[in-house]
């Protein structure tokens, strides 16, 4: 039987014969990489919630102890030093389920510095649920120590965490200058700076979404926010929080869309997809879109605008685009949200800001299919003058990651 079947496959056209093998090959080898990625039954047991809906801290230190995931258990009392009480010095900002602290390993020869991220509950606002910080902080350090992650520049690199009593913590490797949302207003942060981090972070989405083999979907980070990149003293950007984060090696994660807070970032998320509860890669466009915006135009939606119930930045920026095309005989072809301040900078190219204002504008229109992939995003940046013109500072000509195949396809 067998030896029929084989001169049956020897009889078919080349084509067809190099298919059948190419096809049974990858099923063999996604059979033997599923086999060996299942866990054990009682490796299962760790992700499962306690009958109080609490997930067992015991668990995640078993899981997080095993091999690759093996990482170091920081003593609180070590964090405290680490960041000198937590000293409002060290206070970077919040984030979505927390705060963020800059951190100094003392006593050694060579500096280490570090971002430590605390997790709060806060159901108020984020409609929290037993058990939830716990699943985060157990997820976020698995996917920091997978190797599809593990180098590349512009995702933190994890030191450490902390598990004692009510205190979740998760500790990086990096030295902080700010965070881009707290940069965004200020005026020292240059239009050149400023175009280093949006084509940075669009890299980190880029590869995020390629898939990246042929084992993994794309992830989707879904709670990107200007709060949750981190910049270094380069003002390379680091995305430092993943707390909703699905696809790629969490497959079959589930992503809860009960609450907007939870489906995403408040100002950062397209309401009309997460209140039906649907979740794409174009999320994380929407999100990226107003990043962009905030970048260029120097706004950033605070708590005191959602007290005052004022429009998100998005919101404005299309106000003011169709403010401007009002006339359609006179079409604004030259219309721009740059900052009159960043305008007037040495390194700013005037056709840039029209470009960057209506590439910004494509990733938040309302229909999914109409906003751009990251990919054409990052082709779309590197065309801009500035980026040409400084292409070595802003990385253009870095090929990122090893897993990032898309990265020398321009």
């Amino acid at each position: 039987m067998a030896i029929g079947c084989f001169r049956m496959l020897l009889c078919l056209p080349y084509r067809v014969f190099v298919s059948i093998i190419v096809f049974l090959v990858f099923v063999l080898c996604y059979r033997t990489v599923s086999a060996i990625a299942a866990p054990n039954s009682h490796h299962k047991s760790d992700l499962r919630l306690s009958a109080s809906g609490d997930v067992e801290v015991g668990r995640i230190y078993s899981l997080l102890e095993m091999e690759p995931f093996n990482v170091e258990k920081i003593k609180y009392k070590k964090l405290v030093t680490y960041t000198d009480n937590f000293s409002e010095s060290n206070y970077i900002g919040r984030f979505q389920f927390g705060k963020l602290y800059r951190g100094q390993i003392p006593n050694l020869r060579i500096a280490k510095y570090l971002v430590v991220k605390i997790w709060e509950t806060i159901p108020e606002i984020y409609n929290y649920k037993p058990g939830d910080n716990k699943l985060r902080l157990m997820k976020e350090t698995i996917l920091l120590r997978h190797e599809m992650v593990l180098n590349h520049p512009g995702i933190v690199k994890l030191y450490g965490f902390c598990i004692e009593g009510q205190n979740l913590i998760v500790v990086y490797y990096v030295k902080a200058f700010d965070s881009v949302y707290n940069l965004i207003p200020k005026d020292g942060f240059t239009w050149l700076q400023r175009i280093k981090a949006a084509f940075g972070l669009a890299s980190v989405l880029k590869f995020l979404h390629s898939g990246n083999s042929a084992f993994y979907k794309p992830f989707i980070v879904q709670n990107l926010d200007a709060a949750h990149i981190v910049l270094d003293e380069e003002y390379n950007p680091k995305l430092c929080d993943f707390g909703m984060i699905s696809g790629g090696i969490f497959p079959c994660r589930r992503t809860y869309s009960d609450h907007q807070h939870v489906i995403g970032c408040y100002g950062y998320t397209d309401i009309d997809a997460s209140s039906k509860g649907h979740c794409s890669n174009k999320q994380d466009v929407f999100a990226f879109g107003v990043i962009l915006l905030s970048l260029i135009s120097k706004r950033v939606y605070t708590e005191e605008d959602r007290r005052a119930g004022a429009p998100f930045v998005y919101e404005w920026a299309i106000r003011e685009f169709k403010e401007a095309n009002a006339d359609e005989l006179n079409e604004a072809t030259d219309f721009s949200l740059v900052h009159k301040s960043l305008a007037g900078e040495y390194d700013f190219c005037p056709g840039d800001g029209h470009k960057i204002t209506m590439l910004a504008l494509e990733c938040v229109v309302k229909a999914e299919n109409e906003r751009p992939t990251m990919k054409q995003i990052f082709r779309s940046m590197r065309k801009l003058e500035v980026v040409k013109q400084h292409a070595d500072y802003v990385g253009a000509n870095k090929v990122l990651c090893p897993y990032d195949p898309c990265d020398v396809d321009w």
